[in-house]
């Protein structure tokens, strides 16, 4: 996540929290303090101030906290939890708002290419307003209809974009709740920390997320990183000398207790860093497809341009030039068609795709217990090709329980009663388990018991609690002795309490059972007694642990070592980092902790997946291969033990790794090195982690999968996904997820290009062929809708298919557009063209109810087309009609217009009933002629090619040089001018009606192209689980209620023709032809990429959906 543009809250929500502020102080009358001196305390670090509060202990008194205790929560009233949410305000910090739906449209229409598009409309609005003839044929309507067209794309998107927001404002939010433990009622419990109130006693332990401001009260070593507030570099420790303590800061070693001061806005994080908000960056993906689009782009781009200077250039030739009263039903019109076809082909969809698509996963991934901290996780996890897993609850259940093990001198292979062992060994074997541990239990209603804290330390809790031992009371009871608290070192593979004695102390020990005793020089014997450990009693131990953990058996050892009081020589800060040597072995305990019972599938499922999984663990090597082979993770490797790991080279290492199964007794160096040499050799790496050891693990790795139930904060922190449940299952199914959202991704981006490729080049034929836009601006419009907002939609929101796991990772270098893909846009892509163009140039000709008029086919037709009919020529007559009849010569089609005006050249037809008295023009008093030229078979006036001043030397008139004649030749030209006024709207009406076919066809073409476009890859059923996808079938139902709606009912909106049933059907036809002809693409695509074994496939398939 980069860091992205920054929000400061707006004053309207400064002045809610400080009308809080106003509110809280009035409900604080309850407490010894208020509010406003908690802020000034906290805000200044004032220990002078806080002395006067008489120190931690004075201020506890005021809030009502028993430090020992901590909070009553069954009180009520002033004091209650209630109270002090009304008091001391609640752990929560101001929402920054979403923006709303208004906001995101207007951020729509501020895309350059939609404004260039909406200022063309405004043009031809007022030109079409303005103008009369264009008013008239009310030409005002198209660049309202665009006006309209835009703003419901818009619209469409910034529908997308809220809902869009929307998941990732609630999915985020789940990101800041975490659970923190508190000592309440003189108990340990678990709470959100959204529950945490001012007078809480907060325990923290190393990892911990701080998150609220407080106060040191005791611990032991507590260190705490500050650089997320700070900036500060080096952590710092907590004592009563210095004892304020953040929010929004991590604890990195030891454990303490604090007394919450001040939580949600009034914390130094609420006042600070919660005024800012970052945008998240885009995700890798998001940038390819933004490179891609701008590609596609520029390519629209050339073909737009073309487009406009080709019409252009036609235009002006027809026109002879240049006419300004022209302007609007030319240049304009070719201007926004080029617009419109730009707007098509620039695919801002893709990059919204992966954003709808993402949002999606990451709500139902939620379900399969990920929760996403980082979008490009994601997709990148989708890539996976190496998983190095944990093996403690992740690979196991993470249920221990101590089954047998080697007692004070004697072993058992069951867990021995107290009662058999000697009184003294039994009290120091619970004190080491009860002291050396900061995890505890919880014991809920129906018997059950919940572990919190490190399962391994749980599993000896369990062990007291079958003895019939407290380990609350004996905390309660030593808690004054213990001295300081070393938590679990990865690197000594131990944790250690020092305990004051009546002689000095000691310091209790546990830790990796062939480690701890090989630092150990004594035993206890059966009598309790500690004794020399000799060579042969050693071996005897070793191999008890060995025989243990070749049984899948985590083996710990307990021990213990002395220390005087008092001791010449020993350094002031000697109980810093005691001395683990010459320790007393008390007793090793084989711990059981089952493997899960869905892992293996699991594991073979990511096998078939093309995905190496690998086991690092900090546990013994026997213990590891044991649990490695009952996973079926250990096949035909080998394992390696962290101390050989670190002694090869990175060379020898990388030679080594493919066959590299288990890494033992591995220390967060280790797998951090790992993870980086993966990386080094090609591998998209995912990588889990528990510890705050691990947080350089996963942040190194492609994908950091935290530990959502054994995990510290720093873990999760520092990852990418948490593992809500600690199972490798789910780490399984994020796979599968991210493999998803990549290939709906896919889907999409075939689908668009295919799309793109068709309309571009039907635009760019037509235009420079015949000079036609077979598809209008409004037309376009609508296929960009369908090509963008609602194919993101549709195509980005599809869920996971089992078959997905039967694919090898895409990995690091996989290209967006594969040959499959490439295959399905050059064939669909071509099969449209074949019937568009076939429609385009075909249909006139081959059909005659779709022929074009032209101007030469008769002139009488041409002159009733022309309105003829209702033409006043002169006061003497009102020309109501024009037989139909041909008088053919070899000059081709000519119909006789002129006669001498003294001449009455009207008369009946006698072929016509009298009483309609049809007039017609006798054809033996020539004076000029309408011609058809031979070349172009346009009809023209014949004396259009004289100048004027020849109306008076009689080379137009013949004999007649006069004043009527000019007059008469006047009227002709106004009809001429009339029959080619009419000649237009009549070819435009014949042209729509193909045009509307094609339209039609076109979009028919892409909702079956949609129904393709599910599958990628050469599977004949594109039907599989579509009855599961009701987006996907919602909004194709959408598609074609909207374009019967678009047809038959806003066709003068859209410019277009009813359509016959005949013509329906043969749209549907056609648009379903796409899939036979996928069909055979893919025949053909599997004889030449047979299957392998097509039965090991349908069982892998079986396992997949098991799953």
């Amino acid at each position: 996540m980069g860091k992205g543009k920054e929000k400061k809250l707006s004053s309207k929500a400064q002045a809610e929290v400080d009308l809080e502020a106003a509110n809280v102080d009035r409900a604080g009358a309850a407490f010894g303090v208020q509010l406003a001196a908690l802020n000034k305390l906290n805000e200044d670090k004032d220990t002078a101030k806080l002395e006067e509060l008489g120190g931690v202990r004075g201020l506890a008194e005021a809030l009502h906290t028993d430090l020992n205790d901590g909070l009553a929560s069954a009180k009520t009233g002033g004091t209650s939890l209630e109270g002090r949410q009304a008091a001391f305000g609640a752990n929560r910090f101001k929402a920054i708002p979403l923006k709303s739906f208004f906001a995101l449209l207007i951020g729509n229409l501020k895309d350059p290419t939609l404004i260039l598009l909406m200022a063309a409309a405004f043009i031809s609005t007022v030109l079409g307003s303005a103008v009369k003839e264009q008013r008239e044929e009310s030409a005002w309507s198209e660049g309202v209809a665009i006006w309209v067209a835009v703003i419901v794309v818009s619209g469409v998107g910034a529908v997308n974009d809220y809902q869009k927001d929307l998941q990732f404002r609630k999915l985020n939010a789940q990101k800041d709740v975490i659970e923190v433990k508190v000592l309440r009622n003189g108990v340990e419990q678990l709470v959100g920390n959204e529950e945490l109130v001012v007078g809480d006693v907060l325990l923290l332990d190393t990892g911990d997320k701080v998150t609220a401001d407080g106060l040191y009260i005791s611990g032991h070593g507590l260190v705490v990183d500050e650089a997320s507030l700070t900036g500060e570099s080096e952590p710092l420790r907590k004592n009563e000398e210095r004892p304020f303590i953040r929010c929004g800061t991590q604890v990195t070693e030891g454990d303490g207790k604090m007394l919450v001061s001040a939580v949600g806005v009034h914390s130094e994080w609420g006042q600070t860093m919660a005024l800012v908000v970052g945008e998240a960056a885009d995700t890798p993906l998001q940038e390819k497809l933004t490179v891609l689009a701008g590609a596609i782009g520029k390519v629209g781009f050339a073909v737009a341009l073309l487009c406009f200077v080709v019409l252009m250039i036609r235009w002006m030739v027809e026109n002879r030039g240049f006419p300004i009263s022209k302007f609007s039903e030319g240049p304009l019109q070719f201007f926004i068609f080029a617009v419109t076809i730009l707007v098509v082909a620039v695919p801002e969809g893709l990059p919204l795709a992966v954003t709808i698509s993402l949002a999606f996963s990451m709500k139902k991934m939620m379900k399969d217990n990920n929760f996403v901290r980082v979008l490009a996780a994601c997709e990148t996890m989708g890539g996976a090709s190496a998983i190095c897993s944990d093996k403690t609850g992740t690979l196991t259940e993470n249920r221990m329980t101590v089954v047998e093990g080697w007692f004070s001198g004697r072993k058992y292979d069951t867990l021995p009663e107290p009662s058999m062992l000697p009184e003294s060994a039994a009290r120091e074997i619970g004190l080491n388990s009860a002291l050396n541990s900061k995890a505890f239990l919880i014991e809920n209603e129906d018997g059950k018991v919940d572990f919190v804290g490190n399962r391994t330390e749980c599993a000896l809790l369990m062990m007291l609690r079958k003895w019939g031992a407290s380990y609350k009371e004996i905390r309660t009871a030593n808690e004054p002795k213990v001295a300081n608290l070393y938590g679990f070192s990865s690197l000594k593979k131990m944790a250690s309490v020092l305990v004051r004695t009546e002689d000095g102390y000691r310091l209790y020990n546990k830790g990796a059972a062939e480690i701890v005793l090989a630092r150990c020089t004594q035993v206890l014997d059966t009598n309790g007694v500690a004794v020399p450990m000799g060579a042969d009693q050693r071996e005897e131990l070793e191999g008890t642990i060995t025989q243990m953990a070749s049984r899948g058996l985590r083996t710990l050892c307990l021990s213990f070592v002395d220390f005087p009081a008092e001791a010449p020589g020993r350094p002031a800060d000697f109980f810093d980092q005691p001395t683990d040597e010459n320790l007393t072995a008390m007793c090793i305990v084989g711990i059981k902790d089952p493997v899960r019972a869905e892992v293996p599938d699991a594991v073979a499922v990511c096998k078939r997946a093309g995905i190496t999984v690998r086991m690092v663990t900090g546990d013994n090597t026997y213990t590891a291969q044991h649990i490695a082979r009952e996973c079926g993770i250990l096949t035909d490797g080998i394992a390696l033990e962290g101390p050989d790991f670190r002694s090869r080279s990175d060379e020898e290492l990388k030679e080594l790794l493919p066959t590299v199964q288990v890494l033992a007794r591995s220390s967060p160096a280790d797998k951090f090195k790992l993870v980086h040499l993966l990386k080094e050799m090609g591998d998209v790496v995912a990588v889990t982690g528990d510890g705050t050891n691990d947080a350089p693990a996963l942040k190194e790795s492609d994908v950091g999968l935290a530990m959502g139930i054994a995990g510290t904060e720093v873990a999760k922190e520092a990852a990418d996904i948490v593992i809500l449940d600690d199972n490798f299952r789910s780490i399984v199914k994020a796979v599968l997820w991210g493999r998803s959202v990549f290939n709906n991704i896919r889907k999409f981006l075939m689908f668009q290009l295919t799309v793109n490729f068709v309309a571009l080049v039907v635009a760019f034929v037509a235009a420079v062929g015949s000079g036609e836009t077979p598809l209008n601006v409004l037309q376009l419009l609508w296929v960009n809708l369908i090509m963008d907002s609602l194919g993101a939609l549709a195509l980005a929101t599809e869920d996971p298919t089992p078959d997905l796991l039967l694919q090898k990772p895409a990995g690091r270098r996989e290209s967006l557009i594969s040959g499959h893909m490439w295959w399905h846009i050059l064939t669909q892509g071509f099969y449209q063209m074949f019937w568009l163009f076939l429609i385009l140039y075909g249909l006139p000709s081959l059909l005659s109810e779709y022929e074009l008029p032209t101007k030469g086919s008769t002139a009488p037709g041409y002159l009733s087309y022309a309105g003829v009919m209702t033409t006043r020529i002169n006061d003497k007559f009102n020309l109501t009609g024009i037989p139909t009849y041909d008088n053919r010569d070899t000059k081709g089609p000519r119909f006789d217009m002129c006669c001498q005006p003294e001449v009455d050249c009207l008369k009946t037809d006698p072929r016509f009933n009298a009483q309609r008295n049809f007039p017609y023009l006798d054809l033996r008093e020539v004076m000029c002629e309408y011609k058809k030229e031979q070349s172009s078979g346009n009809v023209t006036l014949a004396p259009s090619t004289h100048a004027p001043e020849d109306y008076e030397t009689g080379d137009v008139c013949g004999e007649d040089p006069t004043d009527a004649c000019r007059a008469r030749y006047q009227q002709l030209k106004y009809i001429h001018d009339q029959a080619e006024k009419q000649w237009k709207n009549v070819n435009r009406d014949g042209r729509n009606q193909v045009n509307s076919v094609i339209f039609n066809v076109f979009i028919f073409c892409q909702m079956f192209n949609f129904v393709n476009a599910r599958k990628l890859n050469n599977d004949y059923n594109i039907f599989e689980g579509i009855h599961r996808s009701y987006i996907f079938l919602l909004i194709w139902a959408f598609i074609l209620g909207a374009q019967i709606i678009f047809m038959e009912v806003l066709g003068g909106v859209f410019k277009v023709s009813g359509q016959t049933w005949q013509e329906w059907l043969a749209a549907i036809a056609i648009g379903a032809g796409a899939m036979p002809v996928a069909a055979i693409v893919k025949f053909f695509a599997r004889m030449f990429h047979k299957r392998k074994n097509p039965e090991a496939e349908s069982k892998a398939y079986n396992a997949v959906q098991a799953l």
